[in-house]
């Protein structure tokens, strides 16, 4: 299982992916910061966004919307706090074999 999940590798290719998705305006700024420290920590308390991002109170929680409508954090309740998420549309580049090209 721990070849398929490659998991020393994970980070660098959520750090890829993250970024592409940031230049093609399909994530803001700060996007991979708040994923990183959901990845490494298990869990986002709400309140250290400001501090994990750099930016203000409103950035940052327009940041952790996007993140979330998009599929890459949840929680359980609105004063959860943030925890990572599997998108769809990033599992296959996550995780390339578990899902590989066909």
């Amino acid at each position: 299982m721990i070849a398929l999940l490659e998991p020393s590798e994970l980070l660098r290719r959520m750090r890829r992916h993250i970024e592409e998705e940031m230049q093609a305006g399909n994530l803001p700024k700060g996007s991979f910061l708040i994923l990183r420290e959901a990845l490494l920590t298990g869990e986002v308390p709400r309140g250290r966004t400001q501090e994990i991002t750099g930016y203000g109170e409103r950035m940052a929680r327009n940041v952790v919307v996007d993140l979330i409508k998009k599929g890459y954090l949840k929680f359980e309740s609105s004063r959860a706090p943030l925890v990572l998420a599997f998108s769809i549309d990033a599992v296959d580049r996550w995780f390339p074999r578990l899902y590989p090209a066909t």
